[in-house]
């Protein structure tokens, strides 16, 4: 997933440091906001990329039902509600064709969302990180401009 950088540096810079920091060491544990950002990232930038059916393949229900966490936390709610519908209509073991045809139907309604997700993800991220990076992370505040989609 490193060819999609959102719309905010700040999404991207979160993104690619939660993936470096678990992919650092096997021990490295992300905290529960890490765990978070980390979790919406993802499945956004898998949303962006068109490439939610790859995404979901194997593990569809969990995780979903991680985004759906994530984004509830992040207060994505028309995100968060579209995935619960998801998972409502998902069958105990769900075919690779049902599989295909819900995530092309849910990937064209979350590209379609009024939720500001990458603002959103931005404000988290600002709100519940700690301030020092030796990346020289800017300061989201002065990211103004809204998204509302990862299309847009």
């Amino acid at each position: 997933m490193d060819t999609w950088h959102g719309h905010f540096p700040i999404t991207y810079f979160v993104f690619q440091a939660l993936l470096k920091k678990k992919a650092e060491a096997e021990t490295a544990t992300l905290s529960r906001a890490e765990s978070v950002l980390f979790n919406a990232c993802e499945f956004w930038a898998a949303v962006a990329k068109r490439e939610l059916s790859p995404y979901l393949e194997t593990r569809s229900v969990p995780r979903m039902l991680l985004a759906f966490e994530a984004f509830s936390e992040i207060g994505a709610v028309r995100v968060a509600s579209a995935l619960r519908m998801a998972m409502a209509d998902c069958p105990e073991v769900p075919s690779s064709t049902w599989l295909r045809q819900k995530a092309l139907v849910l990937e064209a309604h979350l590209l379609d969302t009024e939720d500001a997700v990458d603002a959103l993800i931005a404000q988290y991220a600002t709100v519940h990180l700690p301030r020092h990076s030796s990346e020289g992370q800017q300061p989201v505040a002065t990211q103004s401009s809204r998204s509302t989609g990862p299309g847009n």
